[in-house]
């Protein structure tokens, strides 16, 4: 483990389906279709004093899953990898990171393909 991730919880947001306009193919940009985006964050954790139960002292999860509905929300992506870079750039972004893995989940990109999955980590 990275020793800057030693002292650090791990907060997880899974399964988040969303629409979105993804596809280097006419067919595919023709209409939004579903994709899958899970995040893992890195946040420190408080030290020696005493934990106060209040949202100041973590990373709200609902700016996460705002920022991603404003990200795939405002254009169209050609690639799973851009999306995921997007993400991961304005997630970063958040305070009380430490570090952040987003990944993307494209179901059905291919006949004989059940999914592909991009999954990128940034330190902020």
């Amino acid at each position: 483990m990275r020793e800057s991730l030693q002292y650090c919880y791990r907060l997880q947001i899974q399964d988040i389906e969303i629409d979105c306009f993804l596809g280097v193919y006419e067919h595919e940009q023709a209409r939004a279709r579903p994709i899958v985006i899970e995040v893992e964050m890195y946040v420190p954790e408080t030290g020696n004093r005493p934990r106060r139960d209040m949202l100041s002292e973590t990373v709200n999860y609902e700016k996460v899953v705002e920022t991603i509905e404003r990200v795939v929300g405002v254009r169209r992506f050609r690639l799973v990898e851009t999306l995921c870079g997007e993400l991961a750039d304005e997630l970063a972004k958040l305070e009380g990171l430490r570090a952040l893995k987003v990944a993307v989940t494209k179901p059905q990109p291919l006949p004989r393909a059940k999914a592909v999955r991009v999954e990128l980590w940034r330190h902020p």
